[in-house]
């Protein structure tokens, strides 16, 4: 929890195609994830890696006043990316072609999912037939827009389940979310949704809703962040993602 017990939640999102790292930007990352960075073949796999832990690093600084390289990131036994030494605080990292989008927030645990892919309908009903309940599957059936419906429900399971931190395999059909509603529930335990329209693809960000709202009030909304504005060695050399002329996807 931050010292002076805020409630937060910041939400980055940046095409990595228009953003220029420093020449140090490896500095930052501790031993273990320059192991495994240096372990990624894939040019553009590797890149958002460090382009992802880079600005972890740079904006948990910010907010725990500690160098970049000394953020306490851990791997749990589930595979989860944790902080240690920092009970309260959360982070979650996403991907989607060259999209990128960062979750950090000391609400509850938190998991953030985007995706880009066009899907074909028989890609769809395979992947429904195999992933989702018939009742899911009907709805989708009966869609007017089934391929966006499918990517909007898949980033609605893929974050709460990111957020539980149990892992995708085997358990996609135990998150549940009737469409358009701005909860889901993962064995009953409620998680709560913020989604995003983009350009080409769609942001579901879940937190865990355990606590309920503050006091009746209501949790403060995601921050969205504008990747120009943040005090950071990193230039902006193309277009990004502008959330706020999209339609924020929730219900208050």
């Amino acid at each position: 929890m931050s010292e002076n017990k805020d409630i937060f939640t910041d939400l980055l999102i940046l095409d990595s195609n228009g953003v220029s790292l420093p020449d140090n930007a490896r500095k930052t990352l501790s031993q273990a994830e320059l192991a495994r960075l240096d372990r990624i073949s894939h040019p553009r796999q590797a890149r958002l890696f460090l382009l992802g832990r880079y600005l972890l690093r740079q904006r948990l600084a910010e907010r725990l006043m500690l160098a970049p390289n000394l953020i306490p990131v851990h791997i749990d036994v589930r595979g989860k990316p944790l902080l240690e030494e920092q009970a309260g605080w959360h982070f979650n990292i996403s991907h989607s072609g060259d999209i990128l989008a960062l979750a950090i927030g000391n609400r509850g645990s938190l998991g953030v999912d985007i995706e880009g892919r066009q899907l074909s309908a028989a890609q769809i009903t395979r992947l429904a037939r195999r992933y989702l309940s018939e009742q899911e599957q009907q709805w989708l059936s009966t869609s007017q827009a089934s391929s966006a419906d499918f990517i909007r429900l898949w980033t609605v399971k893929e974050a709460v389940l990111k957020a539980h931190g149990g892992g995708i395999a085997n358990n996609l059909q135990r998150v549940h979310w009737q469409p358009d509603q701005a909860d889901a529930t993962l064995d009953r335990h409620p998680y709560r949704l913020y989604q995003y329209p983009l350009a080409h693809s769609w942001l579901t960000l879940a937190i865990d809703d355990r606590a309920g709202s503050s006091g009746g009030l209501g949790w403060p909304e995601p921050a969205l962040l504008n990747p120009a504005d943040l005090p950071f060695e990193l230039e902006i050399t193309g277009p990004q993602p502008n959330l706020s002329v999209n339609s924020q996807i929730h219900n208050s």
